[in-house]
């Protein structure tokens, strides 16, 4: 008898689907990285692609059905299932020791839905030399260019606050939106975070590169290649946030004769993200988002007593299709993204009392603790409307009149350098953040 412990591998395509010269999904050329992930939805997935025969015959039964897939050389079909994998794991940062995620499997995790931006090395950690106002600082050393749109973030009276770049260079000070908190000033520490972002204008549909996984276990192992993110869902687990990362995997079969143990994942040194020691924040006003700002945004700050939130992003995947081998397809676009930022208010905000039928946009930020060198993540979306009536309030319960604000991504368009900022994070419409390492 043989136990079920199992573990969860992810490796970066070079190629989708990781094909061989035949046209056969092969994990040659991967590396492997084991993935501190939750036990429960590792599961051998997928079904056969097949046709049923409902051919003409002579009695009362089937004829079995016939796989979509091709023969080898020796005259064999290859096995072919597809379906989804399901990774539920927490956001632990990756800690002092690394500058990106680019190797981490979180990097990997989410660059299958998202393009990505590192900061760069001016903007990991630099102590401002003067704060002109909460929206503006000078920098020791000026960041890049290609840093504009990425999420910030500052420890200030002991909680971790962020926001997001808006100009790099405005006379040689960094514009932010939304708002620090009146607390940012003297000389401040400001990091940069890794972020993540669903791209726009001429650059929609892209994402970094298509993962394959690896499920080792005592007697089986199951391999998936050509996997893309369908869906992200980030709730709270007392306080943690956890990520369930749901991926449509174009080819998944079964190498049990190449089965060995579990692989002992690895941890990062971080810290996890706790939604605890920083602020769920919204814009005081709204940004510009149907026509193109002529400087980067400054909007101020309102913060919101959030006790919980949710955040779904759903990607619409469109196969490039084509019959040249068994995977069937040349890789997947993403056609469509659509996401939901819910929040539950414990007070309720009469700043978005008429937000819903005025059509306002606001700017939404859910920040975590802790914060510092290796240590911080924030979800933004930098141009927000609301899908419900704020009016509405929840009285369902016995205790405490809530508040409930599900938001949806709006165009956004105040990211400025010496025009509207439309490459890598700038203008991006959601971006998600992760604070690296000071090296």
């Amino acid at each position: 008898m043989a136990t079920t412990y199992r573990s969860l591998s992810i490796a970066v395509e070079t190629t989708f689907g990781s094909p061989d010269s035949d046209g056969v999904p092969s994990t040659a050329g991967l590396t492997y990285i084991s993935i501190p992930c939750e036990r429960d939805p590792i599961v051998i997935a997928g079904e056969p692609v097949a046709s049923e025969r409902n051919d003409a015959r002579d009695g009362a039964y089937f004829n079995a059905p016939e796989p979509d897939t091709v023969y080898n050389s020796s005259g064999n079909r290859i096995r072919r299932r597809t379906g989804q994998i399901v990774c539920r794991v927490d956001l632990t940062t990756i800690g002092t020791a690394a500058n990106n995620y680019d190797t981490n499997y979180l990097g990997l995790l989410l660059g299958a839905g998202f393009k990505t931006q590192v900061p760069s090395a001016n903007l990991k950690s630099d102590t401002a030399s003067a704060v002109s106002n909460v929206n503006t600082y000078t920098p020791t050393s000026a960041p890049a260019v290609a840093d504009v749109g990425l999420l910030v973030g500052s420890l200030i009276n002991g909680r971790a606050e962020y926001s997001a770049i808006t100009d790099n260079d405005v006379a040689g000070d960094v514009t932010i939106s939304p708002a620090f908190s009146a607390g940012f000033t003297g000389t401040p520490t400001v990091r940069g975070l890794q972020t993540w972002y669903v791209p726009s204008r001429a650059n929609s549909g892209e994402f970094k590169s298509s993962i394959a996984f690896k499920i080792d276990g005592a007697n089986f192992q199951s391999l998936a290649f050509g996997c893309v993110l369908e869906s992200l869902n980030i709730t709270l687990d007392s306080g943690r946030l956890m990520g369930e990362f749901t991926y449509q995997a174009a080819f998944i079969t079964d190498n049990h004769g190449a089965a060995s143990t579990p692989i002992e994942p690895v941890f990062n040194t971080g810290a996890p993200a706790l939604f605890r020691g920083a602020y769920t924040v919204i814009s005081n006003g709204s940004p510009a988002s149907s026509s193109n700002g002529t400087v980067g945004e400054t909007q101020g700050r309102v913060a919101l007593d959030c006790e919980d939130f949710s955040l779904t992003v759903t990607n619409t995947l469109t196969p490039l299709a084509y019959s040249n081998d068994v995977i069937a397809m040349s890789g997947m676009d993403i056609s469509d993204v659509n996401v939901e930022l819910s929040l539950t208010l414990s007070t309720v905000s009469s700043t978005v009392a008429n937000d819903y039928f005025n059509r306002t946009v606001r700017q939404v930020i859910v920040g975590t603790g802790p914060f510092g060198d290796g240590k911080g993540c924030a979800i933004m979306l930098p141009a927000a409307i609301l899908t419900n009536d704020p009016s509405a309030y929840d009285v369902s319960g016995n205790d405490i009149v809530r508040q409930t604000l599900t938001y949806q991504q709006a165009r956004y368009a105040g990211d400025f350098t010496t025009s509207s900022y439309e490459a890598n994070a700038g203008n991006s419409p959601f971006r998600i953040g992760l604070t690296v390492g000071n090296v």
